[in-house]
């Protein structure tokens, strides 16, 4: 099968990774995979197995299936020849699904279940079953890195995405300095022409905290492997990748149910919170004074994680193309 995919670029985000790892399994299955984009190189952050070119050769090329997941290549995506159109939508409030429900020579497909429900209610026809997304082999437990660091919160950086929760997490951590076991807290974000904040600059830090900029594959696995406990506080999320992959690495995950709602089960292998102070501080406190819960979470984690391996959902998605 000939698949084309489409991306505004392919810089260090969520949406990215999506067409990347799901391109190198279709590849190893004997297909034929392009990716355009408007600079036409290779991912740097990420091996890519599939061809990369310019955005403007789509309009020269042909496919049997054709991938977009943002506004920004929509035009060309559907000017591409291609047997199918396929509009992945992978997050709340999609920009791109303005044009995209209109239009009924597309086919649309969602990454989380929530999504997937709200955008069939939305568009009055069926939505792919796209659901799903970890790479269980890279992302798992190495229990004696853990064991040799200090009790470790990991967060999400993106301060430039406020739907991240950053700073909120960051305000509840602070509240609770001196009301728990001592913690130290590290946050891993990158910072290049696709994301130019430094999230360093006025970050509301509490004590023992520190930032760790533009980590390697490898290093963001060994923050993973490394941390006791991973909080989440997002909003208007699709699929929320860095929660499975702490899970997966065996942390106790907290987290809100945005983008967390296939994977995430209170109490069996996360904490899952309102987003607000309250219930966060409330669930972080758990997880901090009370080792044999984030014991549990930790152990429960990795099996749970197995059913969303990108090997899975690539073979989903190719019977539904």
């Amino acid at each position: 099968m000939r698949i084309a995919t489409f991306l505004p670029h392919v810089g260090v985000f969520g949406g990215v990774r999506r067409f990347l790892e799901l391109g190198n399994e279709w590849v190893a299955r004997g297909h034929d995979v392009t990716l355009y984009h408007p600079e036409g190189n290779a991912p740097a952050w990420l091996p890519y197995r599939g061809r990369v070119v310019p955005l403007t050769a789509a309009a020269d090329a042909e496919s049997d299936v054709a991938v977009c997941a943002d506004p920004h290549t929509y035009g060309t995506f559907r000017a591409h020849r291609s047997g199918r159109h396929v509009y992945y939508c992978v997050i709340e409030g999609d920009a791109g699904l303005d044009r995209a429900l209109p239009d009924h020579g597309v086919t649309l497909a969602a990454n989380s279940g929530a999504l997937r429900a709200k955008l069939a209610r939305r568009a009055g026809r069926p939505v792919l079953d796209g659901v799903g997304g970890i790479r269980t082999s890279v992302f798992r437990p190495l229990p004696a890195l853990r064991a040799g660091t200090p009790l470790r919160v990991l967060v999400n950086g993106r301060r430039s995405r406020p739907k991240k929760g950053t700073d909120l997490v960051l305000r509840v951590l602070a509240g609770l300095v001196g009301k728990v076991p001592e913690f130290e807290v590290v946050l891993f974000d990158s910072v290049d022409v696709h994301n130019r904040q430094d999230p360093r600059d006025g970050a509301p830090l509490p004590p023992n905290a520190r930032f760790v900029i533009g980590p390697t594959q490898e290093e963001l696995v060994a923050l993973y492997q490394s941390s006791h406990v991973f909080v989440a506080a997002e909003r208007k999320a699709g699929w929320c990748n860095t929660a499975l992959e702490a899970l997966a690495s065996g942390c106790a995950v907290v987290c809100t149910r945005s983008g967390t709602r296939d994977f995430a089960v209170h109490e069996h292998n996360a904490l899952v919170a309102w987003r607000h102070p309250f219930f966060l501080r409330r669930a972080i406190r758990r997880v901090l004074t009370d080792g044999a819960l984030r014991e549990r979470l930790a152990a429960a984690g990795p099996a749970s994680a197995e059913p969303w391996g990108w090997p899975v959902l690539a073979e989903k998605l190719l019977r539904q193309f």
